[in-house]
């Protein structure tokens, strides 16, 4: 994803550019950081037939612990795949439109969607998430592990989600305004 400068709003403009790339360094830096779980989740997979077939022994644990790494992998994605305009687009007219038009349909229908999801997420989760900390909840399986890291887990997945679509968001504003994409910063 380019990084972009508006020459309009002067000082303000580099600030701006300042800021998205900022947003952009974490959305990469955390989608390729969680992108490992899957690596560990494959081994611990093996590990456990390992156990299972060769030595007839299974853990308790395998399939929910694969099951919460695949997970944490998967909602920790959301703000990569927003970076990196990766998300599944029904473009049946969306990819004949101008740029302009494609950014004032993302900004006044699909952005705003995408940040209110986020904003209702973020409470809910942030609820479940307290819910399950402060009251102990289990998972109730026969390894019967805490669900709160995971329910963080959503909590924090859905703040760089939303930090990923805000950014989004401004450079969508920032073709509208200009009506051609913003020229990369050198």
């Amino acid at each position: 994803m380019p990084n972009e400068k508006i020459e309009e709003l002067g000082a303000g403009g580099s600030m701006v550019v300042t800021m998205l790339r900022a947003i952009d360094r974490i959305s990469e830096w955390e989608g390729k950081l969680f992108s490992f779980l899957i690596v560990i989740a494959t081994l611990q997979v093996c590990y456990e037939l390992v156990l299972r077939y060769v030595f007839n022994a299974p853990t308790i644990w395998g399939l929910e612990l694969t099951l919460y790494l695949c997970s944490t992998t998967y909602i920790m994605s959301g703000a990569y795949a927003e970076h990196l305009d990766a998300h599944i687009k029904v473009d049946l007219f969306y990819n004949r439109w101008r740029q302009r038009t494609r950014a004032f349909f993302d900004l006044f229908v699909t952005d705003t969607l995408l940040l209110f999801f986020c904003g209702i997420l973020i409470w809910q989760s942030g609820v479940w998430f307290w819910e399950a900390a402060s009251q102990g909840l289990t998972s109730g399986t026969i390894w019967d592990a805490p669900i709160w890291p995971m329910r963080l887990v959503i909590l924090v997945g859905a703040c760089f989600l939303l930090l990923s679509a805000f950014a989004k968001s401004v450079r969508d504003l920032m073709i509208v305004i200009q009506g051609r994409k913003p020229e990369p910063v050198s």
